[in-house]
């Protein structure tokens, strides 16, 4: 208890970026996890965090005169790390709206009790692989682990931050980056059922001309969605490694950005 009293602002620091970053994250964040859940959560992990992380030389010092900008800028940072995983999910949720129209789920859509909105049948049900696999590979706490190693690598912004800071040490960067591959790894998940489908549309295009009395239109929708959810269940494994691949992909590249920041 002592060694947590001396290291108390430390705390509250620390408590500020990961309450920051649980209200933002999937999963934790939303009006689904009732707020005294994640303030317990951000307060337990904080408590743990308080002993192992180490801060520069001087930083005491910083504390005191300009503590309550510090915790503003704590809190910027749990944002950033929270909103490029959400960045990383909408890539999934995106992955099954891309067929949903060709499956004929354009217009259905369910309630997300996490997010408290109406989405798309098919992007939920990317959604909520991606979230099983987020817990199962433990993802969700390499996660954590990241956010404390932010700390220890850069716990405070210099005061050049707001006029080039974000460029030097690579935020806008980064974001960039998460942003322009959200498309290409919904593209990546969803192009089994895509092409499959797209296949489907062609021999029915072909069929509607060699038997103009064959009702295609009645046969296509049942056939369609048949096919995707056959689609589906054979390339699940093959989803599910590459959704793993993608949450590696993103640890890297953030531990990029986080090993980067010693060097500022």
């Amino acid at each position: 208890m002592d060694l947590f009293a001396d290291k108390f602002q430390i705390f509250v620091l620390l408590f500020a970026r990961i309450l920051a970053l649980l209200s933002i994250m999937p999963a934790f964040g939303g009006q689904g996890v009732p707020a005294f859940h994640r303030v317990s959560l951000s307060l337990l992990i904080s408590f743990m965090a308080t002993p192992v992380v180490e801060f520069p030389e001087g930083f005491e010092t910083l504390i005191e005169t300009r503590f309550l900008g510090l915790v503003l800028e704590q809190a910027f940072m749990g944002i950033l790390i929270g909103f490029s995983l959400q960045l990383l999910f909408a890539a999934f949720q995106m992955a099954g709206e891309f067929f949903s129209v060709q499956m004929g789920f354009g217009i259905s859509e369910v309630f997300d009790p996490l997010a408290q909105v109406s989405l798309p049948l098919m992007g939920t049900l990317k959604n909520l692989i991606a979230l099983y696999v987020f817990f199962v590979s433990g993802a969700h706490l390499m996660t954590f682990q990241a956010m404390v190693q932010s700390f220890a690598n850069h716990p405070y912004f210099s005061t050049e931050f707001l006029s080039n800071g974000a460029v030097h040490i690579g935020i806008l960067d980064y974001l960039a980056l998460s942003g322009s591959s959200m498309f290409l790894v919904g593209i990546k998940i969803a192009f089994p059922v895509m092409g499959t489908l797209l296949l489907v549309s062609i021999t029915m295009g072909i069929l509607s001309k060699a038997a103009p009395q064959m009702n295609i239109l009645m046969l296509g929708f049942p056939l369609k969605i048949m096919v995707a959810f056959l689609v589906l269940t054979w390339v699940s494994p093959i989803m599910v490694e590459l959704i793993q691949s993608q949450f590696d992909s993103y640890f890297n590249h953030l531990h990029e950005l986080l090993n980067s920041w010693n060097t500022h």
